[in-house]
């Protein structure tokens, strides 16, 4: 996943209606924050005698193309739901999704995993 196809999804939602720019802070601050948990989740699928993955949907020892595919349809899946929903809902989802991948990111950096592309 690439900073430029982050950037393409919220571009493109910008044009769905009801999108404000705030929607897109907030879109961008998820997948930003997911991009990050995309890189931790590769760096302990590159080193499973050090670390097990806790995202039950992944199993403690993905593979690589594993973590791949997962974040790949998460990305894509979150800024589908996002532009479907309405905008009350829309930003309930993001915030969670904000809070969820800003703990699960704290919590690897608190175990020592960085990010390796």
């Amino acid at each position: 996943m690439r900073a430029n196809a982050y950037l393409a999804a919220t571009a493109l939602l910008s044009g769905c209606a009801n999108w404000t720019t705030h929607d897109t802070y907030r879109e961008a601050a998820a997948l930003s924050l997911l991009a990050i948990d995309y890189g931790q989740t590769r760096t302990i699928a590159k080193n499973p005698d050090q670390w097990y993955e806790q995202n039950p949907i992944l199993g403690e020892h993905p593979s690589v193309a594993e973590v791949n595919r997962y974040f790949a349809l998460a990305a894509v899946g979150h800024v589908a739901v996002s532009a479907a929903l309405p905008p009350k809902w829309r930003e309930v989802w993001q915030y969670v999704t904000i809070g969820v991948e800003a703990a699960a990111v704290g919590h690897n950096m608190s175990l020592g995993i960085g990010v390796s592309w």
